[in-house]
């Protein structure tokens, strides 16, 4: 591997000829910043693109522990999704300037992805996607969002964990060199159309004389294409030549499986619609002929439903996409992509889940020609204000940007490590026993027992020679003094020292043990996840791939009994402290 003494930027997903949102984001930012500074970018698969100025192309086995050091050992500044944490570590060890992007809210998009799984495996997982975020805003120097929303989402966050400080609010009052927004982008290059055929033509019952209705971003739970299928019947009465298209092509890489494009299909089928008013498009558009399928298109469509996810979420790349080649679009309310369109007249905002107000809205601009070529011309517009050039601006100017002294996140992470473990530990349930509560409480009060010992022999360590009476008495009282009380101080001075040395020790001791267990914990929930990801596809493994899945789970539960006689091993060392008994192990 080529030496990288340069701009390291991370993608947390696919780079290619096919990719999604996130590597896409990643891609375009690349090559604003390979403009400015020599960049390596690198995803979870080799990169299948053409060769591109001032870009160095690498791939990482994404969840393989340490499968990033090579190339953090050799950068200098690093750009990552904060999800990248999520399963690697070593990121938040990272000495240089790290800038976390965390444009998309992984803890609240989980609560759909994971909404059909058991309650307790879905608590667990909220507790560790709430650590990484922990961890994450912790450690990185420098954060880029999407949205104000967001932002001030985040900010909240820094503040509930002290990374804000007066020193800080003072060289810069509105916090943008710690954190800013940088929205999904619109590409500088405009749109053009290949003479590949895309949809008319390809797809039955679907020429040159219909109306598309596009819907091109893929079929996420979380987003509500069942309510624009129960809209159609509507459509197709007022305007009989329309048709509802879903490029539902799979995930060019590895994505939890949705129930959402099973529903619509089933949904489709039994309004009577499927392959007669609304179509599946099946594979996944490379990223350099998505402008042919959307070119064709007369109305895009968006729809989500109602929750968490979607009002702090980015505004989506697909629907970007919309402004770059100037189409309207009807979308949900109440996500900043909706107030983006409302505010600047380039398409429809309908209320969440309302059928008759979506199939008003794709009626008005199917039959209104010059409302849809209004709309259209507002779009782009509004796409030439957010290319890609213009709106990474704010990460551009964090790679020259410097946090005030005492502010630096590694300086305040190390001052707080102890608190860190203390909040990310109960997080697991695997590991919860390690640091139990009364251990905590023990902790504390031999802490300061100890402290007051050494106070106390601090102020009588040194027993005075005598300096009363008469000569001849003072003369004896020096003899006796000599004798019987010097040994006594050097011997108290001795114990001072030694109590001094075994305070250093024992302190060092304990910081180290909370480490080891910390890195223990890292390690569990890196086979958690490789675990996770081969019982996701566990029907297509053959036999010695199962085998590997059970004994990645025995290397868990392993780790499980490391941890837990490290428990026993902290209890000791607090009762050799202070001579008090070892807690009890905990019953399983």
């Amino acid at each position: 591997m080529a030496s990288i003494n340069r701009l390291l930027v991370i993608s947390q997903d696919v780079i290619g000829r096919r990719m999604a949102g996130p590597g896409i984001r990643m891609w375009e930012i690349a090559r604003v910043l390979a403009t400015h500074t020599p960049v390596t970018l690198i995803a979870t698969k080799p990169i299948d693109l053409d060769p591109y100025p001032n870009i160095e192309f690498g791939h990482y086995a994404f969840g393989q522990a340490g499968a990033l050091q090579p190339y953090l050992a050799q950068a200098q500044t690093v750009l990552a999704n904060g999800f990248v944490a999520h399963v690697h570590p070593e990121l938040i060890d990272f000495q240089g300037k790290l800038i976390i992007d965390l444009y998309d809210p992984i803890v609240l998009e989980s609560f759909e992805i994971f909404r059909h799984y058991p309650l307790a495996e879905r608590e667990r997982m909220f507790a560790h996607d709430v650590a990484t975020l922990r961890r994450t805003l912790m450690r990185g120097d420098h954060f880029l969002c999407a949205t104000e929303r967001q932002r001030d989402l985040y900010i909240g966050g820094l503040l509930a964990l002290g990374r804000l400080n007066p020193a800080l609010l003072d060289a810069d009052p509105l916090l943008r060199t710690l954190i800013d927004v940088v929205p999904f982008g619109v590409s500088d290059v405009p749109p053009q159309a290949s003479s590949q055929p895309a949809l008319r033509g390809v797809l039955d019952d679907l020429g040159a004389d219909h109306e598309i209705i596009l819907w091109s971003s893929g079929l996420w739970d979380w987003l509500d294409p069942q309510t624009v299928v129960r809209a159609m019947p509507q459509v197709l009465a007022q305007v009989p030549n329309a048709r509802l298209v879903f490029l539902a092509g799979r995930h060019p890489g590895p994505v939890h499986e949705m129930i959402t494009p099973k529903q619509t299909r089933q949904l489709a089928a039994e309004l009577g619609l499927l392959g007669h008013g609304v179509h599946f498009y099946e594979e996944w558009i490379p990223y350099e002929r998505r402008a042919d399928f959307l070119l064709e298109a007369t109305v895009m469509v968006s729809l989500h439903r109602e929750h968490l996810e979607t009002r702090y979420a980015a505004v989506r790349s697909r629907v970007l996409d919309h402004l770059w080649v100037g189409k309207p679009t009807v979308l949900s309310t109440g996500d900043a992509a909706a107030e983006l369109i409302v505010a600047h007249n380039a398409g429809e905002a309908v209320p969440i889940g309302d059928v008759d107000a979506v199939a008003a809205a794709l009626i008005r601009l199917l039959a209104d020609p010059q409302r849809r070529i209004a709309q259209g011309v507002n779009a782009a517009k509004l796409g030439q204000q957010l290319r890609w050039s213009q709106v990474v601006q704010p990460l551009i100017r964090m790679l020259t940007a410097s946090l005030p002294v005492g502010t630096a996140p590694m300086q305040w992470h190390r001052d707080h490590e102890i608190a860190v473990v203390d909040v990310d530990v109960p997080s697991q349930e695997e590991t919860i026993s390690m640091v139990t509560s009364d251990i905590d409480q023990t902790s504390a009060i031999l802490h300061r027992v100890r402290n007051d010992a050494i106070k106390a022999q601090e102020q009588i360590w040194q027993i005075e020679q005598p300096a009363s009476g008469g000569l001849s008495w003072r003369w004896l009282q020096q003899k006796i003094w000599f004798l019987l009380m010097k040994p006594q101080r050097d011997y108290n001075a001795a114990v001072l020292r030694s109590m001094y040395a075994l305070s250093e020790q024992i302190d060092h001791t304990t910081r180290l043990l909370f480490d080891v267990s910390t890195r223990l914990e890292q390690r569990a929930q890196t086979l958690e996840q490789r675990v996770t990801n081969l019982e996701d596809g566990m029907q297509d493994h053959n036999h010695r791939q199962v085998t590997e899945i059970h004994q990645i789970g025995q290397q868990i539960r392993d780790f499980a009994d490391q941890l837990a006689g490290l428990e026993e091993t902290t209890a000791q060392v607090l009762a050799h402290i202070g001579g008090v008994p070892a807690l009890p192990p905990q019953q399983e």
